[in-house]
């Protein structure tokens, strides 16, 4: 078990209760969702607010509760209506994907303890098939894109003398994995590689999030949805790079096939925290280097759980390559 525990101090003056605002209790404050940000506090004062207001109409949540695998281990849902964003709070993670979340007076006596499991539709307050149709939207809130930081203090050197931040995670086979690649400028000095001659590596950085300049590249976005149907829209690359790095997403990349007039490549962004991933096939134009604003195609599949990203996968793996 992994526990890790945030511990707010009491404000001089509290609120005797702890209002609903919009439906939803405020039980986090604003520091300690920007420097521990997590979908866990928006799901839990959504729901304990839902569920308190479902048993103070007098309806039994049992089965509710039974269905979406939350118990309560200390305390009720009545007793979220106490909890105030300067209430000590603490969460344990398990292995198994499962988080207690718990909240104490200022003597260390516990209040309130509920467990719940780390599942995206429980946790995202809707089914995948909703998600989804909404994940438009959401990109559409993404305004102010800044290239992630890496590290040199652990480099290794790559083919063609480029440089990879280390450590290199990987996605079922070797060239399919998180890889930055890197140029030395002097012997203090990398920048990420983005040059006409080396258009794969140039290709994983871009969508890695560590170039600057990229407000001219769009996604063509070809989405595919419950039932068969298909949604198509345009969004600036970065968008989904902001969106990408707000959900802590890890990203694999590699190049599938090249092509006289564009590169395939396949990527997948996965949630360690949510254990879902969107799989995107990319057709990348083989002018996008010397064109920033190059028009990139995309195929995606959006929320699919992680036991069942290795079967879509296979469909990519095993299509033949062509190289010319």
């Amino acid at each position: 078990m992994k526990r890790i525990t945030y511990t707010i101090l009491l404000c001089i003056a509290l609120l005797p209760f702890n209002k609903a605002i919009a439906q939803t209790y405020m039980l986090f404050d604003t520091g300690l969702r920007n420097q521990y940000p997590s979908v866990i506090y928006d799901f839990l004062e959504r729901y304990l607010y839902e569920i308190d207001s479902i048993e103070r109409s007098g309806t039994s949540i049992i089965q509710r509760l039974s269905d979406d695998k939350v118990v309560f281990l200390e305390g009720n849902p009545h007793t979220a209506a106490s909890v105030t964003p300067q209430t000590p709070f603490s969460i344990i993670t398990s292995d198994k994907k499962r988080c207690i979340a718990s909240w104490s007076d200022s003597t260390g006596q516990l209040l309130l303890s509920v467990a719940f499991p780390m599942q995206y539709e429980l946790l995202l307050g809707k089914p995948k098939s909703q998600l989804e149709k909404t994940l438009y939207k959401e990109l559409n809130d993404y305004h102010n894109y800044q290239p992630r930081q890496f590290s040199t203090d652990n480099l290794l050197m790559a083919v063609d003398s480029c440089w990879m931040e280390t450590p290199v995670r990987h996605y079922y086979f070797e060239d399919f994995n998180t890889a930055i690649y890197l140029r030395q400028l002097d012997s203090m000095t990398y920048y990420p590689n983005f040059h006409n001659c080396d258009k794969k590596h140039s290709a994983a950085n871009l969508f890695q999030g560590v170039l600057d300049s990229i407000d001219g590249y769009q996604l063509y976005v070809s989405q595919n949805l419950y039932g068969f149907q298909q949604m198509d829209y345009l969004i600036s690359l970065s968008q989904w790079l902001e969106y990408c790095q707000a959900m802590k997403f890890e990203v694999y990349f590699s190049i599938e096939e090249e092509r006289q007039d564009e590169m395939t490549a396949l990527l997948i962004v996965h949630s360690n925290e949510l254990e879902f991933n969107h799989m995107l096939s990319l057709c990348i134009p083989n002018d996008f280097v010397d064109n920033p604003n190059s028009t990139i195609k995309a195929t995606l599949h959006a929320y699919i759980p992680t036991q069942n990203v290795k079967d879509l996968y296979q469909q990519y793996v095993n299509k033949p390559k062509k190289k010319k």
